[in-house]
């Protein structure tokens, strides 16, 4: 039967592959006795996040106090802030503190100083340790050492540990090259474990907790993208195309068959502008079929370019020849996170709507 054209683009969650992912992520986390601590700025949903406390997730990371106030009237009690605090800030942690558990990321004693003066209720830090991938954080063992003195004499401000993100790990493939990425944040972490015996230690990007079998010594994971995953996920091995659990549905506007390319209605607005680049090929996204519960890339076919709201995309006949009956192809994002966060709602793959904010 076919359908009216699509209108415009659309985020189409799959809820049973989404629960599928949380449900493998808290058996790992439970199996290596480690807590799941999961980073919401990937879904920024409710109803998505209550998923999660269906699977006994407890405590939850997100990025803004903004998105912490958000969960936090859903019933979140227990919420870490996963960027460096800074003194703008302190207003809306006074005002989260009043609802909510809230941790803090810092990297230096001026920050704990500021923190002890200005807060009214005590509040607990991590300190963002830096093992190499030279984004936030601090890799100076000495300061490490003056924050959590300092924190050990403060009233308000109180050490619980270390947490690292390394980013390093989505710019590889395969488990073997994750799993030497993120080997030297475990042996910043085993020196930290020696000097601070009951620190907490967190980790948290997703292809080091997707692909690890043994948490040694960490007591937390946080990772996010791992409840939609995404192209750039599927080409790192983190996990497999079938595990994509957001797919963007966008309008075919414009066959240019003597280019070999499609125009399609989705642009840097729909899908970023976050690219891998698989062989020679510089992808934007994946076209796939999607058809009886499976997913599966389309060979021969892949976003080329985007402007605002144009989308290339390379392989004509492929595409066509899976082309939906509303006029429309499905897409791999490669980056789900900063492609979720470019849209209002979602819709689930039975056509209802599963609202979502944008937070970031």
């Amino acid at each position: 039967m076919s359908l009216k054209p699509l209108s415009r683009p659309l985020a189409v969650v799959d809820e049973i592959r989404c629960r599928r992912n949380i449900k493998n992520m808290v058996a790992k986390a439970s199996k290596s006795n480690t807590v799941l601590r999961p980073h919401f700025k990937t879904h920024q949903s409710l109803e998505i996040g209550r998923w999660f406390k269906e699977y006994g997730v407890t405590g939850i990371t997100v990025s803004t106090p903004e998105m912490a106030r958000y969960f936090a009237e859903d019933g979140w009690d227990d919420i870490t802030l996963a960027f460096p605090f800074y003194r703008g800030q302190i207003d809306d942690v006074k005002q989260l503190q009043e609802s909510c558990n809230v941790r803090l990321f810092v990297s230096d004693t001026e920050t704990v100083s500021f923190l002890e003066t200005n807060l009214d209720k005590p509040i607990k830090i991590l300190i963002e340790a830096d093992a190499g991938y030279n984004r936030s954080g601090t890799s100076d063992l000495t300061e490490m050492d003056k924050i959590v003195s300092l924190a050990n004499k403060s009233k308000n401000v109180h050490f619980h540990g270390f947490y690292s993100h390394d980013g390093d790990t989505y710019k590889v493939k395969g488990q073997n090259q994750i799993k030497e990425i993120i080997e030297r944040n475990f042996t910043l972490y085993e020196t930290l474990k020696e000097i601070y015996p009951d620190a907490k230690f967190c980790l948290g990007d997703t292809p080091s907790c997707c692909v690890m079998d043994d948490f040694r010594m960490v007591d937390e994971i946080s990772p996010g993208n791992f409840i939609f995953f995404d192209w750039m996920q599927v080409n790192i091995g983190s996990c497999s195309i079938n595990d994509v659990g957001l797919l963007i549905k966008v309008p075919i506007a414009q066959v240019k068959e003597n280019l070999n390319q499609l125009i399609i209605h989705g642009g840097a607005v729909h899908l970023s502008k976050d690219c891998i680049k698989i062989g020679e090929v510089l992808s934007y996204g994946q076209p796939v079929y999607f058809d009886n519960g499976n997913i599966k890339a389309i060979p021969g076919s892949y976003v080329e370019s985007l402007s605002q709201e144009h989308g290339v995309i390379r392989g004509t006949n492929e595409v066509l020849s899976h082309m939906n009956s509303d006029h429309s192809v499905w897409i791999c994002p490669v980056h789900s996170c900063l492609t979720a966060n470019l849209f209002g709602n979602y819709v689930k793959t039975d056509s209802t709507i599963l609202e979502k904010k944008i937070l970031s």
